[in-house]
């Protein structure tokens, strides 16, 4: 879809200058319908941007439709100066989109401080977005964080932790395909995880929310109620090829800053032979020296980041594209 530039927000500037089908307020295509998507990113400072560009990146992907980008943010999510001065100068508040007549919602992940949902400081304010939601967009797509946050919210279910972080590049298969969210879409595909909790697909199926797409090794990717008013992804479709090498990275920078006491694993089924091989000398070079900061500076970056792909750029595309249409679809209905 035509991205319409209605604001001054730099990262449609930046899919602009990736060739992306971005358009002026003055070069609307008036034979196409409008949707107006709001995007409430909770994501902490370091992915801030990254995940605006990434789900931009998807929304783009529908030609058929001219699309408004409304990103927002709510109290409670905390954010250091660079970030802060970034969303007061680029982000509505709460108040301002609800008087933005919304077609449909994006909630982003967040990194969360307490073991418990209700404790975190944007809890209360998120409640307050996902009810007001329910009764005023028509469909409202959650992602990781924000998919357990719905659940227990709308369905009093709770997420269990997994133990041990679940990342990496899964394999997924399509268990309801005359669903419209994944026409046209393979029965067997790749998708990104990268999350400590889950809930699970009886969990889902007690509450009435259809699982659409699930992986035997993870659990549930994709998921919908029967309006499809609310739509939870427990992934990231939105990952590009380089984010869980990113992530990654953090995880050693942690490591290194005394922040995990353990070297993290590898994400599943993400690095080929050669490049697990790279960073197996690495891991046993960081390990065979006292910590220090400076030992990232040799993190093969470069190197790696030609060498990993985008299994999961298509289906990401076509369900993004499908919620849009689906979205158009019921607003030309009315």
């Amino acid at each position: 879809m035509p991205l319409v530039q209605h604001n001054s927000l730099p990262s449609i500037q930046r899919i602009a200058e990736e060739g992306g089908a971005v358009i002026s307020a003055e070069q609307l295509q008036a034979d196409l319908p409008s949707l107006r998507i709001g995007f409430l990113n909770m994501m902490p400072d370091k992915a801030l941007l990254a995940t605006e560009r990434q789900f931009l990146r998807l929304l783009a992907g529908h030609s058929e439709i001219n699309c408004y980008f409304l990103p927002f943010t709510i109290t409670g999510v905390q954010r250091q100066d660079e970030a802060l001065q970034y969303v007061q100068s680029y982000y509505q508040n709460f108040e301002q989109i609800q008087q933005s007549n919304l077609d449909a919602l994006i909630i982003t992940g967040a990194n969360v401080t307490q073991t418990v949902l209700a404790h975190e400081l944007f809890w209360q304010p998120l409640q307050k977005v996902l009810h007001w939601a329910q009764e005023n967009v028509s469909s409202t797509l959650c992602s990781c964080l924000a998919t357990h946050a719905a659940a227990k919210v709308f369905y009093q279910l709770d997420r269990h932790h997994l133990g041990d972080k679940c990342w990496g590049v899964f394999e997924h298969e399509v268990v309801s395909p005359k669903h419209p969210l994944v026409s046209g879409i393979s029965n067997h595909f790749d998708m990104c995880h990268s999350r400590f909790n889950d809930i699970s697909e009886e969990q889902f199926e007690e509450a009435g929310v259809e699982t659409l797409v699930r992986s035997h090794a993870v659990g549930v990717q994709l998921a919908s109620d029967a309006d499809m008013r609310m739509v939870f992804f427990q992934g990231h479709p939105e990952y590009d090829d380089i984010s869980l090498l990113k992530e990654y990275k953090r995880e050693i920078f942690a490591y290194l800053n005394q922040q995990r006491d353990i070297y993290p694993p590898l994400p599943a089924a993400y690095f080929d032979s050669e490049s697990q091989k790279l960073l197996q000398e690495y891991e046993t070079h960081v390990l065979s020296q006292q910590r220090s900061l400076n030992l990232i500076d040799s993190f093969p970056d470069k190197i790696l980041s030609e060498k990993v792909t985008h299994s999961w750029r298509q289906p990401a595309l076509q369900i993004f594209h499908n919620w849009l249409s689906c979205i158009k679809n019921q607003r030309q209905s009315i």
